[in-house]
């Protein structure tokens, strides 16, 4: 059977092989986003493959048609990762126009939106309909920048209302199906939302305001609180060690399961919803080895059945009636939105990205690091090559640091590997999707366990005669790049590294960084000493491999002057050092036509410095 392409996909029609080569690459594995459930259909938004914009898209009466024009590009800013950037509220869907961060309401049907509100230097996020009252429940940030405050307040086209102030952050409001009680997240710096923050729970008169509030603190971190159709509160916590699920009873959690696994990813953005629940019991997700397995659950947490067996890797879920909607990825195929019919277990894929099949299927790695710790990896192989030699290797790095690496089909890498690279994949201590105790294994050393972990993966290999040891690169992005960079100037055997806008100068970036990190670094390094030490900008006499940096010149979580600095110190100490600026990029390189640059320039600089 032939897949539904999704609309954004199918344009695509590049003239030559090599120029379709660099368009599929550059297509982004996780371009769907921003699930939404709704009586009225569901919502998601996805990226443009012409613009790079995301644009809003619904799923009623059996087909799907989009909701913004092209030209509108939609997105939060808040934190600068953002989420929730949609929310319908009775016959229109308000949403945040990536740009200006003013709220637009748009008919759901489709046509011209309208505008709907805004204020100066404000960014908005999170959004929750409250339609028992016509208005949104949304986190509110006020810049300028390291100056910003947040706070929950509700919208009307006309009128704003301060629910909750005096937190640094807030996060993930949900409310009851008879909306009288309102749910959220609230934390504090230095910590970040995984590391220590406060379950809030108030209690909503019937003109929307706060009669009385509850608090739960289990000396951890809570994410995700959801009610079902009952009004029960189902809430994420790791006090345990685990992202596992709860039962709120009124003063206290009722644990939910019993399997010692992350049951949500780390929670970077707004608006994430992994677990979804009903008088019956739920939907949960959990991590096994870095993938993850989706069960159907009772009301005590026991699991009953799997299902999607096929995904690896869950990007939203959402329940109506009888149908569980997900936006998934697998080991074959890139984003898509299917649905589950839950008692007659019919399966619809309702919109995919272009059919696709990888060539190699990710194969899981543990690296052992110490007699103590392992490392997980993903290893992909190429299956056809011209050379009698092993394939060279490229290990590359993900953000965060405490983000995480998927088994998934990722263009980028099947691009790698018909071009006869292997890649691997990591996710070294620090990683989320691993419980507790491995993410916080990275306190006080970044830089240094990472690389360690990095090392022994291209070791591992190599010993294991796989890859070829005269052509090892790696690569990274934001905090993979700090982990690039230190790599090396390790003294290693890497041949060449590419930094996507990775971080330089921890110390100096302990100055620059958006307020929402302006504390993570003291946790990831600690002293200032340290920052100086571990900073690749002040390791230029290591340097043995070239250097290949991309920046956008609009970022603000790693400022352009970090990788400005740097490739200019590397190339006065007499380093190979390459520069490629983005013009109007932040943090990421979203625009198709700059996605495309970066990836034949990276592989032009592999293969250079690969000999091939």
């Amino acid at each position: 059977m032939t897949l539904p392409a999704h609309p954004e996909f199918a344009r695509i029609r590049p003239n030559s092989t090599q120029e379709a080569d660099l368009a599929a690459a550059s297509l982004p594995a996780d371009g769907l986003s921003d699930l939404r459930v709704t009586t009225a259909g569901i919502f998601w938004l996805a990226t443009d493959s012409d613009s790079g914009h995301r644009r809003l898209w619904r799923w009623h009466d059996e087909h799907c048609h989009a909701i913004s024009h092209a030209g509108h590009d939609i997105g939060s800013r808040v934190n600068g990762y953002g989420g929730g950037a949609h929310a319908l509220l009775g016959d229109r869907i308000i949403t945040v126009d990536a740009a200006t961060q003013a709220l637009w309401s748009h008919p759901v049907e489709g046509g011209t939106p309208a505008f709907w509100w805004s204020r100066s230097q404000t960014r908005y996020g999170g959004l929750l309909a409250d339609d028992r009252r016509q208005r949104l429940i949304v986190v509110e940030e006020t810049d300028s920048h390291r100056d910003a405050s947040q706070r929950l307040v509700a919208l009307t086209h006309h009128r704003r209302e301060i629910l909750a102030e005096g937190a640094d952050f807030y996060g993930a409001p949900a409310l009851s199906p008879d909306g009288r009680t309102l749910a959220w997240v609230e934390w504090s710096l230095p910590d970040m939302p995984w590391q220590r923050s406060w379950l809030r729970i108030a209690t909503l008169s019937s003109d929307g305001h706060i009669e009385r509030r509850l608090s739960w603190d289990g000396g951890a971190a809570v994410t995700q609180p959801r009610f079902s159709d009952e009004g029960e509160l189902i809430v994420i916590s790791d006090h345990h060690g685990w992202w596992q699920p709860y039962r709120w009873l009124g003063d206290n959690l009722q644990p939910l399961g019993d399997v010692a696994a992350d049951h949500v990813p780390t929670p970077w953005t707004l608006g994430d919803c992994h677990h979804v629940w009903h008088q019956h019991g739920g939907i949960v997700m959990h991590f096994e080895q870095g993938r993850t397995r989706l069960s159907q659950v009772d009301t005590r947490g026991r699991r009953l059945k799997t299902l999607l067996p096929d995904v690896t890797r869950i990007i939203g879920l959402g329940l109506h009636g009888p149908w569980l909607y997900a936006l998934t990825q697998g080991m074959t195929h890139s984003a898509r939105l299917e649905r589950w019919h839950l008692t007659e277990q019919r399966h619809q894929i309702l919109q995919a990205s272009p059919a696709t099949h990888s060539p190699t299927l990710p194969e899981t790695l543990s690296i052992c690091i110490n007699d103590r710790e392992t490392v997980n990896a993903f290893l992909y192989t190429p299956t056809k090559t011209t050379s009698a030699c092993p394939p060279p290797l490229i290990v590359r790095i993900h953000g965060g640091p405490t983000a995480a690496c998927y088994p998934v089909f990722d263009p980028l890498i099947h691009y790698w590997i018909q071009h006869g690279y292997a890649v691997a994949d990591l996710n070294p201590r620090g990683s989320g999707n691993f419980g507790r105790d491995y993410r916080e294994r990275l306190a006080g050393g970044w830089g240094q366990l990472d690389v360690e972990d990095a090392n022994a993966l291209a070791e591992a290999l190599i010993e294991s005669g796989r890859v070829d040891p005269r052509r090892l690169f790696i690569r990274g992005q934001s905090a993979g790049g700090f982990t690039v960079l230190n790599t090396l100037a390790s003294g290693t055997r890497y041949c060449a590294g590419a930094s996507l806008y990775g971080v330089t100068d921890a110390l100096r970036l302990a100055g620059q960084t958006h307020r929402f990190e302006s504390g993570y670094l003291d946790w990831l390094l600690g002293e200032d000493s340290v920052k100086f030490q571990r900073s690749p900008v002040n390791r230029l006499d290591a340097f043995q491999a070239p250097a290949l940096f991309f920046q956008g010149t609009q970022d603000r979580v790693v400022v352009p002057d970090q990788t400005l600095r740097m490739a200019s110190s590397l190339r006065q100490a007499g380093h190979q050092a390459e520069v490629v600026l983005f013009a109007g990029e932040g943090h990421g390189i979203r625009h198709p036509a700059n996605r495309r640059r970066m990836i034949a320039r990276e592989l032009a600089f592999f293969d250079r410095h690969g000999n091939r």
